[in-house]
């Protein structure tokens, strides 16, 4: 056997181990959704005032450096409007979840880049995928520099967050390299398209809801990066699925109540179209691999609605963390549902 039909060999027997490092990493982006989340509804974001991808990987380790780093903290104007008065203790509540934050993301840099260059090295990856993966190990960094370019817009003079549109990106950009590493991932454990035939219509579908569920997580953004929820009021019907006075002529973009408007309204028709995708799949003769992921879709949207309307109305902060990171198993359940029907015909 030539050495090239060896490595081909070698890195078809090796699919199941390097499927399940694409997976892992797959984890790891939907905890980072989380970490995220919790960190810009609790404005933690601001603390950390440099961006030091090797040094800023290790804490403060005395008191001098926890008084340094809290000292440039006060002199932004987060600090001098929201926290006037925060003590040490205080301050460091705020620092914990943004390190964290910033640590998985070095973390999962070195899961990503280590298991690839060993991989490669030991003929475990097909050819064809390395590219690829280098690619996608790019696109990681190129986040971490899009999260800076969004904490960035927090310290500008007057501001107390960050920019909502540069959030939305920096979210945004984190979905396209989860679905790309799902997608590797998926392609890798299963490289022989298995569609029946006669699902075209039933992928085009699934594919105009996957559209749908972006352009509603997208609008999700804006929601928290202008705290939308804050205006929700019944007794004015803001909130509650009704357009605002004056709209559409009302900003898009940093008007709150059309904020929230528009995301319940894509929410609602993201909604619906889930659950004809769902009751389509589950409809179908098309074995249980899509019944199966058509249930799985019809469960999680119903939970997705009901944990946005949960956050909505408590305002609670787990919650609304809960319905970020249950919006990515939604999307997950979408993909491999596209997944499984690629070859499909009309």
């Amino acid at each position: 056997m030539s050495k090239s039909s060896a490595a081909t060999a070698a890195g078809q027997t090796s699919r199941p181990l390097v499927s399940a490092w694409l997976y892992l990493l797959c984890f790891m982006i939907w905890i980072m959704v989380g970490i995220g989340g919790y960190t810009r509804e609790t404005g933690s974001g601001l603390s950390i005032m440099n961006w030091d991808p090797i040094i800023g990987a290790l804490p403060p380790m005395s008191t001098a450096a926890w008084n340094a780093l809290f000292a440039k903290y006060q002199t932004i104007s987060q600090y001098q409007i929201l926290h006037k008065g925060m003590d040490l203790a205080g301050f460091k509540t705020l620092f914990w979840p943004e390190y964290i934050h910033r640590l998985w993301g070095r973390l999962m840099g070195v899961v990503l880049l280590l298991p690839l260059i060993v991989f490669a090295l030991t003929g475990r990856l097909e050819k064809r995928l390395i590219p690829w993966l280098l690619l996608l190990f790019v696109m990681g960094g190129l986040q971490g520099a899009i999260g800076w370019f969004m904490v960035s817009s927090g310290f500008f003079a007057g501001s107390t967050a960050v920019e909502p549109w540069r959030l939305s990106l920096h979210f945004s950009a984190a979905m396209v390299l989860y679905v790309s590493v799902l997608w590797t991932a998926l392609t890798v454990r299963h490289p022989t398209p298995t569609a029946p035939f006669e699902q075209r219509g039933l992928q085009r579908l699934t594919m105009l809801a996957i559209l749908l569920l972006f352009c509603t997580m997208f609008a999700g953004t804006f929601v928290s990066g202008t705290h939308a929820i804050s205006v929700f009021d019944p007794a004015k019907s803001i909130g509650i699925g009704m357009p605002p006075p004056g709209y559409p002529h009302t900003s898009f973009l940093s008007d709150q109540a059309t904020i929230l408007f528009n995301h319940q309204a894509l929410a609602t028709l993201t909604t619906l179209a889930l659950l004809i995708t769902a009751t389509k799949a589950l409809r179908s003769n098309a074995g249980a691999p899509i019944r199966d992921a058509g249930l799985t879709i019809a469960c999680l949207v119903l939970l997705q609605f009901t944990l946005g309307v949960s956050a909505l109305v408590s305002k609670m902060i787990d919650l609304g963390v809960a319905h970020q990171m249950n919006a990515v198993l939604l999307l997950t359940a979408c993909i491999l549902l596209l997944h499984r029907l690629r070859g499909a015909t009309a």
